[in-house]
């Protein structure tokens, strides 16, 4: 299996482990890496995570077969502006970005204002994989391992290219789950945007001096609150109603439990952290 000439635009935690995945399969004719910094192409040149590396985008995605935008989401869509009139029309544009309704209406629509036949095929994608660090130092070819990538195809996508891309993540080691721009979006606001501002909020609650009393509850507890700031920023803003949702409902959940704590409801308070154990022991994580 062999997914040709690959651009990657992004080469930090998850472009650099793509191409790392992709070099140690064998899996791509040649990979071009695409910064903004020469320091970190020439990190991940000597990784050996891409074959060549540039900053710049016209050049890495004219012959590319597969261009793969791996940025914060916010610089998703337009770099995608960027990008569609230079791209072969046989080539997949896709995007490792954690929110898909706004990047997927966005491309799409630029798209199909450029097209009237013939389109280029942009599908979204969403591997959920990775860590609380970032850069191209923490990049390792076996992230995807075990993990799931989560497609989101549209009308506009052929299910040739759709096949294409499947096989790509499957071949990196992760579990193809597609489905909906929105219905993405209103699953990971729970399992990954809700459990980010949990953290964060968590962290921001306790007082420094206390920190120095913290064990390992606290540290894995708050783990992900280490992630980079504005790459969430701009999460939210894509997410927002899904994210509002969410914290709605922790909140809601955070009031029974102090209702239950001040009225001395003994019993409920068993019941709610049973339950919360049942479910969470059910779940096995590639690290645990």
């Amino acid at each position: 299996m062999n997914f040709g000439e690959v651009a990657i635009i992004g080469t930090g935690l998850i472009g650099g482990s793509i191409g790392l995945g992709l070099k140690e399969r064998a899996l791509a004719r040649s990979i071009i890496g695409v910064g903004h910094r020469r320091a970190t192409i020439n990190e991940a040149l000597r990784i050996k995570a891409i074959d060549e590396g540039t900053t710049k985008v016209e050049k890495a995605v004219k012959k590319a077969d597969i261009i793969i935008l791996a940025t914060s989401v916010d610089l998703i869509p337009l770099l995608a502006k960027k990008v569609i009139p230079l791209m072969k029309k046989s080539a997949i544009l896709t995007d490792v970005g954690s929110t898909k309704s706004y990047i997927v209406s966005q491309v799409n629509k630029e798209i199909k204002g450029r097209y009237d036949g013939n389109r280029p095929n942009f599908i979204g994608a969403h591997p959920l994989a990775g860590s609380e660090q970032r850069g191209i130092e923490s990049a390792r070819p076996d992230l995807f391992e075990g993990s799931v990538c989560v497609l989101t195809p549209t009308s506009l996508n052929s299910k040739k290219c759709i096949t294409k891309l499947s096989n790509m993540w499957k071949a990196l080691g992760a579990e193809i789950s597609i489905m909906t721009p929105s219905k993405h979006d209103e699953i990971v606001a729970f399992v990954s945007h809700l459990p980010h501002l949990v953290a964060s909020g968590l962290a921001s609650v306790v007082d420094e001096k206390h920190w120095k009393f913290a064990a390992s509850g606290l540290r894995d507890t708050t783990r992900v609150a280490s992630g980079d700031p504005e790459l969430w920023l701009g999460i939210c803003k894509q997410n927002k109603a899904r994210i509002i949702e969410a914290l709605r409902c922790f909140s809601e959940e955070v009031q029974h439990t102090l209702n239950d704590l001040e009225q001395g409801n003994d019993n409920k308070i068993l019941k709610r952290l049973k339950k919360a154990k049942t479910v969470r022991d059910k779940k096995v994580w590639k690290q645990e």
